[in-house]
């Protein structure tokens, strides 16, 4: 089995990724152009090192799945983290006749806590796969679509995804303009009703329907976080182009 890591300046924090590694046959990490030393890093930690300039997320995984030696792999990103249960869980899925790919729980840690609570966890995403018998598709949000049974681990991922709010807030901003332009191609307009009424209700939904309110003060800001998230996505949609317009009178 290949572990594959997806990365780009991580150097700071890969190393943490690539020692819970060790388990796999090969660990290989696909740099997207890093300008620090995380390619340095990960020859340091073992992994066999591959370049590849990053057009979009999706992109970047098929083209890291493909330069596996071994038929299955265990996509992971460089904030994230397996634990010695899972990676047990993972060997003998691998070895499983029947499911062509695996979903793996995710378990955020952010802004200093472990959030359980607000539609973080667990969330369940495929990332344990053959190959052969699906793709990454997507630009923002990229997800594998297996083309045969899929099954499901119990140990989550650990998933150290936002230390600081000022790190989720540049994720936001880059995130959102990937997705939009993404949606505005495929058609999808946005009427000022929906600009003004879905955010607050998406907040309503992540902090009372989904009990973020039970995580505290994390819940509440990453509630109104979320929904900040939903309206600068909605936003970019809508306006999307109007710098050309100005420009053109």
């Amino acid at each position: 089995m290949s572990a594959v890591v997806v990365a780009r300046n991580e150097a700071e924090r890969i190393g943490r990724c690539l020692d819970s590694l060790r388990f796999a046959d090969e660990v290989l990490v696909l740099d997207g152009g890093s300008t620090d030393a995380t390619c340095e890093v990960a020859r340091a930690h073992g992994a066999r090192v591959e370049v590849h300039p990053f057009s979009d997320f999706s992109s970047q995984r098929r083209h890291a799945a493909s330069l596996a030696l071994h038929p299955w792999v265990l996509s992971v990103d460089a904030d994230e983290e397996i634990t010695p249960e899972l990676a047990q869980e993972i060997r003998a899925a691998a070895e499983s006749p029947g499911p062509v790919a695996w979903r793996i729980p995710t378990l955020d840690y952010m802004f200093g806590k472990w959030i359980r609570h607000g539609g973080w966890y667990p969330q369940y995403h495929i990332r344990l796969f053959q190959k052969k018998r699906g793709s990454w598709q997507g630009a923002v949000h990229e997800a594998w679509r297996a083309d045969g049974p899929v099954g499901t681990l119990r140990h989550p991922i650990l998933h150290r995804s936002h230390l600081e709010v000022s790190d989720f807030i540049a994720k936001l901003n880059r995130y959102t303009s990937v997705a939009a332009a993404e949606r505005h191609r495929a058609g999808e307009r946005v009427s000022f009703a929906r600009l003004v009424f879905e955010p607050p209700a998406y907040f309503a939904y992540k902090y009372l329907w989904q009990r973020g309110f039970l995580d505290g003060a994390h819940g509440w800001v990453l509630a109104s976080l979320l929904s900040w998230y939903r309206m600068t996505e909605l936003a970019k949609i809508r306006f999307h182009g109007s710098r050309e317009g100005a420009e053109g009178r």
